[in-house]
C-alpha cells in the first residue's frame, strides 16, 4: 500500500471517528457540583493501579493512533490513542509542548471512556527550552477516579490526604481530556 493510500485510509479513518465522543451518553463533566472529595464509606483499596501494570505487561496488545494537537498549547502537542480487542480499557497519552515546559497525562479509561486513572508527569523549565543551559523538573502525581470520589497520589503512589489544593488540577485535567478527545473516535 503506498504512502497516499495510507494517509486516505487514516483520513477516513478520522472521518467517520469524529462525533463519537460528541454523541456519545458519557459525559466528563467539570463543574462545581463534581463531587470531588472521597467519601470513606465508598473508598476501598485502589484497583485503579493495576490497570497501569497491566497496560505496561500487555502493551503489545495494543494499536496506537496518534492525532496532532496543535491548538491546545503553543508548542503542539500530540495525542495517542491505545487499544485493544482483548482488553476492556483504552488509555490515551497526552503531550502537551510548551517553551517553559511539557505536560505528559496518561489516561486509563473503560471503553466508554469513563476515567478510571490518569498518571500526570509536569516537566517545569528554569528558562525556555530554546536558551542554552535550561535545567528541568519533573514531577509526577496520580489520581484515581471511582463512583463519586478521587484520590490523589504521589509519585511513590503514596495517597495524598490534602485533597482541597489539588482540585483545580482535577478540573484541569478532566477538561484537557474532553477537550482533546471530542473528535475522535476509536474504532477496536
Amino acid at each position: 500500500m503506498d504512502t497516499s493510500s495510507r494517509r486516505m485510509n487514516r483520513i477516513t479513518t478520522i472521518i467517520l471517528c469524529l462525533g463519537f465522543l460528541t454523541c456519545s451518553n458519557n459525559k466528563i463533566e467539570s463543574t462545581k457540583e463534581t463531587p470531588l472529595i472521597p467519601n470513606k464509606e465508598t473508598v476501598a483499596t485502589d484497583e485503579n493501579f493495576k490497570l497501569l501494570e497491566d497496560f505496561k505487561k500487555n502493551q503489545s496488545l495494543f494499536r496506537a493512533d496518534t492525532f496532532n494537537l496543535y491548538e491546545q498549547s503553543a508548542e503542539g502537542g500530540a495525542l495517542i490513542a491505545f487499544h485493544s480487542k482483548d482488553k476492556n480499557y483504552l488509555v490515551i497519552d497526552i503531550w502537551l509542548f510548551g517553551e517553559t515546559g511539557k505536560l505528559h497525562a496518561t489516561y486509563y479509561t473503560d471503553r466508554e471512556l469513563n476515567i478510571k486513572i490518569v498518571m500526570k508527569t509536569d516537566y517545569s523549565y528554569d528558562k525556555p527550552y530554546y536558551e542554552k543551559g535550561y535545567k528541568t523538573t519533573e514531577s509526577t502525581e496520580y489520581y484515581s477516579f471511582g463512583d463519586n470520589w478521587f484520590k490523589l497520589y504521589n509519585s511513590e503512589k503514596k495517597e495524598i490526604n490534602d485533597q482541597n489544593d489539588k482540585k483545580k488540577s482535577i478540573l484541569d485535567l478532566l477538561d484537557l481530556f474532553k477537550d482533546v478527545t471530542k473528535d475522535i473516535k476509536i474504532i477496536i
